[in-house]
């Protein structure tokens, strides 16, 4: 392990640096905060630790760069006002080929809580997940409320609808204009589409809907955007 002092360090003003967006997606990396979040991330995209003195011990296993630092300097590092004491650099895995027959397909999902809940639904319901026009997964918000999971998910961002089509799966709607979803069928290979929270599914990828289904409900006009894209995932692949 190697001590550093000075929040000047160059190696310091990287890590702080990823705090930005446009610097993660320079890099391709991103900051996994606390040290439940840095044992679930596996140990291949761990690229470097930081951490306060008092938590060095939990760290002596770990092959990567180490380095011990001050409390000043792991305040600047860390997004929290209350932070945990170690903050980790990480690779991003983000996946160009579509390799499952079940994908959730997130369009302009803004809300960082919305996102963590409904990426690790995925990963534990089998969908890999389309992020196209949403809040940055790997801000830091959505890292937290991931947990683990954004090292687990595959995971694609950008515009992917026409892809999607070409390789033959069915481009489902959640939408309330859509029929019931019991009485849905089931297709072989699904995208499962849940559009922005205020606004719903964008009309372009509405066109390209091959059917628009919507969850039944008793006294309320709608669900939360994590709620409904769960109990639909779960409908259509189990």
């Amino acid at each position: 392990m190697t001590e550093i002092t000075s929040s000047d360090n160059k190696i310091i003003k990287h890590a702080a640096a990823l705090k930005e967006k446009k610097y993660r997606d320079l890099y391709g990396e991103y900051l996994v905060e606390g040290l439940r979040g840095v044992s679930d991330t596996p140990r291949d995209v761990l690229r470097s630790i930081f951490c306060t003195k008092q938590n060095a011990e939990a760290l002596k296993d770990y092959r990567c760069d180490v380095y011990i630092v001050t409390e000043k300097i792991m305040k600047k590092l860390s997004d929290t006002d209350n932070f945990s004491g170690i903050v980790a650099v990480a690779a991003k895995a983000e996946f160009p080929e579509f390799n499952g027959d079940y994908v959730v397909y997130l369009d302009r999902i803004r809300d960082p809580g919305n996102m963590g809940a409904i990426i690790r639904t995925a990963v534990a319901a089998g969908y890999e997940v389309v992020c196209d026009g949403c809040v940055d997964v790997y801000n830091a918000k959505v890292v937290r409320s991931c947990v683990s999971a954004l090292s687990k998910v595959r995971l694609h961002v950008g515009n992917f609808i026409d892809i999607l089509r070409q390789k033959g799966y069915n481009i489902i709607g959640a939408d309330i204009r859509g029929k019931n979803m019991f009485s849905s069928q089931k297709p072989g290979k699904v995208c499962l589409v849940i559009g922005n929270e205020a606004n719903g599914i964008c009309d372009e990828i509405i066109a390209n809907c091959d059917m628009l289904c919507r969850i039944p409900m008793q006294n309320m006009e709608s669900l939360n955007a994590a709620v409904s894209a769960g109990i639909l995932m779960y409908y259509f692949k189990y």
